[in-house]
Parts: C-alpha cells; structure tokens; sequence
C-alpha cells in the first residue's frame, strides 16, 4: 500500500506537469484505478487485519455518506530565521496529526560551514531547533467524504444478496458527492487501518479497516441504483 500511494501521487504529479501548459484554464489532473481484474475482487465481510495494505476490488451498496470534508494533504512550512529562504513540503496522512518538518537543512549547513567531519557529527547533535511558519498560499487542500458501504452479490437469474456489515470508504477529489445513497457500485480500493472512533484513551490498541478508495466503477450487471433490484430479504439499512 506504501508503494501504492507513493506511486499515484507521483504519477498524478507527472501528469500534471507534462499537461499544464496545454490546459486553457487552471485545473488538477487525478489519477484513477479501472479496470482491475478478477483475482482482485474480495467481499467486504471477508476482510481481516491480515488484508492491510492490500489492493481489492468489492461489489458494494452505498448506504450512507457524510458531508464533505476538507483535508490538508500537503503543508507548506516556510523556515522563519531571518535571511533564511527554505519551504519544506510534509505530505499530511489523512484523520492523524499534522506533521511538521525538522531541522531546517539551510541554517544547519551555515551553522555547520566551515567544520571538520567529526566536529560536523558532533555539533549536528546539538543545533537550534529550527522554527517555522505556515506557507498558506501554498497549502493543498482536497475535499474528502466518507461513506458507507455494504457487500452485494450481484445475480442475474434471481435475487441480489446484501452483506451482513457497514464498512467505511473514504472518497476524494471528483468522487465527491458524485454517488448518492443507494447507488450500486465497484470500489477499488485499498484497506488502511484506523483508530477507533469512539476510543476513549489515546493509546488504545484496538483498530477498525477502512477504505481508501482509488477508482469506482458502476457493475457489470445493469442495475445502477437499489430500487432497481430484487432483493433475498428486507433491507435493513433502510
């Protein structure tokens, strides 16, 4: 999965750069995973922690969704010593705590100039600790949403069967209330770990998986919305 994001993140900026100067007004070119083959199609019910990191395709019903939401996925931190020029960028995970960059590299070189090797290694235990300030002109925000989804078993010949559990998906950027509740569809996606929400002290150990989901496909079957299905019992989400 580290591999994965590292991957769509450098593609997407790529892409963005080979693209920019034909695109007649200012947009954000975003990388979508299609098209996946069979041996990656899983039930969502038959996840366990042995599945993190991992890339799945699932037959899902949407049956709730937030609001949407704002993300600080990449912090911009502006060096604030005077004469110091530096702006270090942090790609922020998302529901965690901003993280903030280190030891400025342009202070500690001018702090470290004209030092022997070992009088570098030692003097580097004990610099400043570097101060920053918030770039906010440089701040990437995206928009996110969450929704809830349950397994289906999609049936030609007969009834649709629904899955036993509400799983959590996380959504961004054009897939953003693009997909109202009831909506039939196949996620792409990968299976992070999270906190509890509900945890009551911070070093709780217990853990739930959500989703991350990098491509969403309508099915094979015709069938685009739940009303346009039969169904082997009543639904219960409703």
């Amino acid at each position: 999965m580290d591999n994965l994001d590292r991957f769509m993140t450098v593609a997407e900026q790529v892409l963005n750069d080979r693209f920019i100067k034909y695109m007649q007004q200012p947009c954000r070119l975003v990388l979508r995973l299609n098209g996946l083959t069979e041996q990656h199609k899983r039930r969502l019910d038959s996840l366990r922690m042995r599945d993190r990191r991992k890339l799945f395709s699932f037959d899902t019903l949407i049956v709730g969704r937030t609001p949407p939401l704002g993300y600080l996925k990449r912090a911009a931190y502006a060096c604030a010593a005077k004469g110091c020029t530096y702006v270090g960028y942090i790609e922020q995970r998302l529901a965690r705590q901003r993280e903030s960059p280190g030891q400025c590299p342009v202070c500690a070189e001018r702090y470290l100039a004209g030092l022997a090797q070992e009088e570098r290694e030692m003097a580097m235990r004990f610099l400043p600790r570097s101060k920053y300030r918030m770039n906010d002109e440089e701040l990437r925000y995206i928009d996110v949403q969450y929704l809830s989804v349950m397994d289906v078993v999609p049936d030609g010949d007969g009834p649709w069967s629904i899955g036993q559990h509400v799983w959590t998906a996380v959504v961004d950027e054009d897939f953003v209330d693009e997909y109202p509740v009831g909506s039939l569809v196949r996620l792409h996606a990968t299976v992070h770990v999270d906190h509890l929400p509900e945890r009551t002290f911070d070093k709780d150990t217990r853990r739930v998986m959500i989703l991350r989901v990098e491509g969403i496909e309508m099915l094979d079957e015709p069938a685009t919305h739940f009303d346009d299905v039969t169904w082997t019992s009543e639904p219960s989400w409703r």
